[in-house]
């Protein structure tokens, strides 16, 4: 991977925990982009593991695929994805959203 390639997504990575952060939720970006014994890109939110890709192409299976094999037991894999001039986006298993859905309702 070259450095461009890493620059751009650290900065991806650094806008997800951004609009998380907004949101009252403790993200943090983790050492070395999940290189080291934590996967994910992104820690803090508990329940939930993050993969952030920044890619004109979009590969959300293979992307999906990745985030569920390395989730630990008992989270919840999300992929969160922005092509250029694009809007960020998150994929996640149904099961995931339907129990987000449910809190909101809970706590509304």
């Amino acid at each position: 991977m070259s450095r461009a390639e890493r620059d751009k997504g650290a900065r991806g990575e650094r806008e997800v925990v951004a609009i998380l952060k907004r949101h009252g939720l403790p993200a943090v970006r983790t050492p070395n982009s999940g290189g080291l014994h934590v996967k994910g890109d992104l820690t803090g939110v508990p329940g939930y593991h993050f993969e952030v890709k920044r890619q004109e192409t979009l590969r959300l299976p293979l992307w999906l695929r990745q985030a569920e094999e390395d989730a630990p037991a008992e989270t919840v894999p999300v992929v969160a994805w922005r092509q250029n001039q694009g809007d960020w986006y998150a994929a996640l298993p149904l099961d995931g959203l339907a129990r987000l859905l449910d809190l909101a309702r809970l706590t509304a």
